[in-house]
């Protein structure tokens, strides 16, 4: 039996929700206005409250924000009309759990108690280690972990810190690569040092390099009169960290090799070079030693790099640690948007560590944000989640009696628009649209690791690697 409290000021309401409460075996009370109301809430502590918006005395929203104030843990039902936009924007910026409109349905009344009990139930429920404490848990963005992965990356991760060597970060998007870098650096003798984030991909390659080496005045069209230090400079002393450094074309590779072996740096349009003490940390998030065997990363750059790497594993191999990821992530979306979360459901952490997780612990912590959002009370629940969670990548791939079919159908329409072009061979460009199709979504699956996209297609590594060249497929980032 739940104790179900209802404030409006019209007797007719409050009798039919009695009467309905009461048949379905719940305690019900009213309150004719909100001081009534919250009086009754201070001293009988209800588990779910109907509230009419247009009360006499104080309004149903200034009532709403006093009981989010003293009285958080209850759930609050918002009575309004149907066409009160404003007021329902308001009831849930100050996060009412649902709206019943009038007049009254008591079908909706009754799916709207559903939702509030199931909410309640998973509340009691929830494991005492899942449930956030504002006291203890730390909101700032780092490695969280406790898989035995992730324990020899913080052992890496001290050992690094003693040196000034350059160091290699792989790992696929979203592993926390950046993180990694800023652990390095701040358990370094740098630490009060500047850190330097520079995201190679970001850039065109001759923006890239004035950002890098910076420029004297005039030593292009657009240059600053007085020049500009590029990131050497400004992290000088300190630590400088290269994300994505695959993406950086050969000619800058030359440019920063050299850098790294002789500590100097030469300004765009400078007629001397100038001595630096940056260490260098790079990232990237695909296969560079296959880059090499193919010619687009310079094999003297990746030894220089490749003597002391670290490999972030993806978290669909260490799923132990979604739960403290979890925890973790909420403590800080909570505080981000100003709305109480104590955590999340059974069935929807369940959800959460069965899925593949493509974008690794970027992607988790972009769903809980989402989840957050969009749940109307302060525990997750599995229909809080994006949809994708639900259906799983692996999943949803093509069952083998179907996919003929599905090939069939493309196949045929790309064969009339080849022939409608008068295409000069159009067998050999529609197997050749097709190869590189295959290969790109292998890729794609696979990070950009030739040895496992060759295993997905069944074939061999050299094979893959000389059909990339034949097309020209590029592993870089998009």
């Amino acid at each position: 039996m739940k104790n179900v409290l209802v404030i409006d000021d019209d007797e007719k309401i409050c009798w039919a929700f009695q009467q309905f409460l009461e048949d379905a075996g719940h305690a019900a009370s009213v309150a004719s206005n909100a001081e009534e109301g919250l009086r009754r809430i201070a001293s009988d502590n209800p588990d779910i409250v109907f509230l009419d918006v247009n009360l006499p005395g104080m309004s149903g929203l200034d009532a709403l924000a006093a009981i989010r104030t003293h009285h958080p843990s209850v759930i609050v039902v918002i009575i309004t009309a149907y066409d009160d936009v404003d007021t329902t924007i308001e009831a849930m910026r100050l996060h009412a759990f649902d709206f019943v409109p009038k007049p009254i349905d008591l079908n909706v009344v009754k799916s709207v108690l559903e939702r509030a009990f199931k909410t309640q139930s998973v509340r009691s429920t929830l494991p005492i280690e899942t449930v956030l404490d504002s006291t203890t848990v730390n909101r700032g963005h780092r490695l969280v972990g406790k898989s035995e992965q992730m324990r020899e990356i913080y052992k890496l991760i001290g050992v690094l810190a003693s040196n000034t060597t350059t160091v290699l970060i792989e790992g696929e998007t979203g592993t926390g690569k950046d993180l990694v870098a800023r652990a390095i650096h701040a358990g370094s003798e740098r630490k009060d040092m500047p850190f330097g984030p520079v995201d190679c991909g970001a850039l065109p390659d001759e923006l890239l390099e004035s950002e890098l080496f910076g420029y004297e005045p005039g030593a292009f069209t657009d240059a600053k009169k007085e020049g500009k230090p590029g990131r050497f400079e400004l992290a000088d002393g300190g630590t400088l960290f290269l994300d994505e450094i695959a993406n950086m074309s050969p000619a800058l590779q030359v440019k920063l090799l050299r850098a790294l072996q002789t500590h100097e740096i030469e300004r765009l349009g400078a007629t001397r070079n100038q001595k630096i003490d940056v260490r260098v940390i790079a990232a990237t998030n695909q296969e560079l030693s296959e880059m090499v065997k193919i010619g687009q990363f310079r094999p003297d750059l990746y030894y220089r790099f490749k003597r002391i790497a670290i490999h972030l594993p993806p978290l669909r191999e260490r799923k132990e640690d979604i739960p403290l990821l979890i925890t973790h992530f909420l403590q800080i979306i909570q505080d981000d948007i100003g709305k109480p979360i104590r955590g999340i459901s059974e069935e929807g952490m369940e959800l959460l560590q069965n899925y593949t997780w493509p974008g690794n612990v970027r992607e988790l912590e972009n769903c809980l944000r989402s989840a957050a959002a969009f749940s109307r009370s302060d525990v997750i629940l599995p229909e809080d989640l994006p949809t994708e969670i639900h259906t799983n990548p692996a999943d949803v791939l093509p069952d083998s009696l179907h996919l003929e079919t599905a090939l069939k159908s493309i196949l045929q329409d790309i064969s009339k628009t080849a022939i409608a072009d008068r295409t000069e061979k159009p067998y050999d460009e529609i197997v050749s649209l097709l190869d590189k199709t295959i290969i790109r979504l292998a890729l794609d699956e696979c990070a950009n690791n030739h040895s496992k996209s060759a295993e997905l297609i069944g074939m061999s590594r050299t094979t893959l690697i000389k059909k990339i060249k034949q097309h020209g497929i590029t592993t870089k980032k998009d």
